[in-house]
């Protein structure tokens, strides 16, 4: 023999058996890849819809408190809580909270 070396080659009904169902099963998983990764990508961007629309809501929901806070804080609420309080200005103060003082 002059220096070539001698591969086995697989001819048993068993060998070529392996052999093909490796190939089969590599084939369908390349096939079954993308279908995987892109239903993966569409529920990602399912979820990221559902919370960009509940942060609207939570956004929408502080806004509507800020203005409510700003109305109750308005100086026309106030006028109209003073003269419900009798708190006017041309009569005697009344006292609309009592606090203790340490010493009394």
């Amino acid at each position: 023999m002059s220096g070539t070396e001698k591969f086995k080659v697989a001819t048993t009904n068993k060998s070529i058996f392996i052999i093909v169902f490796c190939v089969v099963l590599l084939g369908s998983l390349l096939l079954i890849l993308p279908l995987y990764l892109q239903n993966r990508l569409n529920s990602l961007y399912d979820q990221s819809r559902k919370l960009e629309n509940q942060v609207t809501f939570l956004q929408r929901d502080v806004l509507l408190l800020e203005l409510k806070i700003n109305q109750l804080s308005s100086l026309e609420q106030l006028s109209e809580f003073a003269t419900v309080a009798e708190l006017g200005l041309n009569e005697v103060p009344q006292k609309v909270m009592v606090l203790e003082v340490e010493g009394e």
